[in-house]
């Protein structure tokens, strides 16, 4: 088994197509299919080969689909690294990963040199654009230059095929392995769930090194509408959305809560025509009804929240077009995948009672590489466990409340952030809102809000403090208020509560 082998069917079954555009430059399928061929082979006369880990660095572009095909292809395992990561985590990465080649592009070439230094393991770094008096391989020249390869190397379903770090609340990055058979069987689950009657025209602009957009360009394999295709934008860029959707009269966009509230407040939303807009896609962070609500109003599409993270390939539930939808929640389990709703021991909560979601399928991880003792705890007693809290409905459709490791536990009580903060975003003067504990020796920890007023907006603690007693109890209002120009957001959206606390 390879993954490589979709990308082949899908040219055995419906011949040459359209299926990426990236700044307006066209490729089809056979044309990508032969460049990741040639780099196969280039990687492999540079000595790289099955089981070896190459890490994969470059903003997006089609070269990353290349990429993917070329590392697969020969059996060799992908290590995503975000363009956007520092030195520091980079080198991280690149040494605990053990990686033994970096394919990169030209821009990023000098922090990977450094992150790469004293690094015995990395033999190769292949360079897109690479300058001319360049010591490292062009990508393009190696391309031109390499026979194609024309084996496919064999893969047990259970081998790792990508391995993406993720960051955690604290400590290191983990580095999630994800299996040929954890790969394919969620793109197979994702295009299934998502009930396609016609070829998707899809706006891609999250990180293809980020999980969810390697299950979208698997699940792209699958398609069988010879009019579907993607339309890559390099990173987000709301006006280069709106001009993408009207020219290429793309129907569905995939992207996280903080895009569509910047998509929505943008001007340039009214100056093209979005009305080919059918579906968008969101996931990564709760979507508040008011959002919800304006955005599909305003662009007279559907919009359907699902829930996923890495460590499950990363899609778990997804709110389907055959079912009602309910706004606040994020569908049902994928087929396949089965979800529980448990307590600090394990046990089976009933329905709308919170706890822990866990997670069983065959899209869950085969563990953390070299992490023996968190795969061990993630994954006890044949689930998942994912650290997110929620509750599911007794239609079964789930709904993702908070992290547990953000839970606020006062006075022995356990209070859960995302009440506070869905209590605050009703004031008119505040935009945005995060809660975190503080250390308290009375309690244990206390309540502290941060606010981002609206624009033009004037906003006092005292205010916000009074605001948080007239709609909840105040056992669980904040005793401190900070203002904020903005929240610090990870590349998805989330808001990162560590920098939080930092600044607390």
């Amino acid at each position: 088994m390879n993954l490589v082998e979709l990308g082949e069917k899908n040219i055995q079954d419906r011949g040459e197509r359209l299926a990426l555009v990236f700044e307006d430059r066209r490729y089809t399928n056979v044309e990508l299919h032969e460049m990741g061929r040639k780099l196969a082979g280039g990687l492999k006369s540079l000595g790289l080969g099955r089981g070896d880990h190459v890490a994969v660095s470059m903003s997006n572009c089609p070269e990353v689909w290349v990429c993917f095909h070329a590392i697969w292809r020969i059996g060799a395992v992908i290590v995503p690294v975000m363009f956007l990561l520092g030195e520091d985590e980079t080198r991280y990465i690149l040494d605990h990963a053990d990686v033994k080649g970096v394919i990169t592009s030209q821009d990023l070439v000098d922090k990977i040199e450094a992150a790469s230094a004293g690094n015995e393991k990395i033999r190769h770094t292949v360079v897109l654009g690479a300058a001319e008096d360049s010591k490292h391989p062009d990508f393009h020249r190696l391309v031109a230059e390499s026979a194609p390869e024309e084996e496919i190397a064999d893969m047990d379903p259970h081998d790792t095929a990508l391995m993406i770090y993720t960051s955690g609340t604290t400590g290191r990055p983990k580095g999630v392995m994800l299996t040929h058979n954890n790969l394919y069987t969620n793109a197979v689950a994702a295009w299934e769930a998502n009930e396609w009657t016609k070829g998707p025209i899809s706006v891609l602009c999250l990180p293809l090194a980020h999980s969810f957009g390697v299950v979208a360009m698997n699940a792209g394999n699958l398609c069988p509408y010879p009019d579907s295709f993607g339309v890559l934008m390099r990173w987000f860029d709301p006006e280069e959305i709106f001009r993408l959707i009207e020219k290429y009269r793309a129907n569905n966009f995939i992207g996280v809560p903080t895009m569509y509230q910047v998509l929505l407040s943008h001007p340039a939303g009214d100056k093209y025509d979005t009305s080919s807009l059918e579906r968008c896609t969101i996931s990564a962070a709760p979507v508040t009804e008011e959002l919800y609500r304006a955005f599909t109003e305003k662009f007279g599409c559907e919009m359907y929240e699902g829930y996923g993270l890495t460590e499950a390939s990363p899609a778990v539930a997804l709110c389907r077009p055959s079912m009602p939808l309910k706004t606040g929640s994020c569908g049902v389990p994928l087929p396949g995948v089965r979800v529980m709703i448990a307590d600090e021991n394990d046990q089976e909560l009933p329905r709308r009672e919170q706890g822990e979601i866990l997670v069983q399928g065959p899209n869950v991880m085969k563990g953390y590489y070299k992490r023996p003792e968190d795969t061990a705890a993630a994954l006890r007693g044949g689930w998942l466990h994912t650290g997110d809290v929620g509750y599911m409905d007794e239609e079964g459709y789930l709904y993702v409340t908070d992290r547990m490791k953000d839970m606020i536990i006062k006075g022995g009580y356990n209070i859960y952030p995302s009440e506070i903060e869905g209590y605050l975003e009703e004031h008119p003067a505040i935009l945005e809102v995060s809660v975190i504990g503080i250390p308290d020796k009375k309690y244990g920890e206390e309540i502290m809000a941060f606010v981002v007023p609206k624009p033009g907006e004037t906003l006092t603690e005292e205010a916000v403090i009074e605001f948080s007693r007239s709609r909840m109890t105040k056992f669980k209002c904040p005793v401190r208020v900070k203002f904020v120009e903005g929240l610090p957001k990870n590349l998805v959206g989330k808001v990162q509560k560590k920098e939080l606390r930092k600044m607390a």
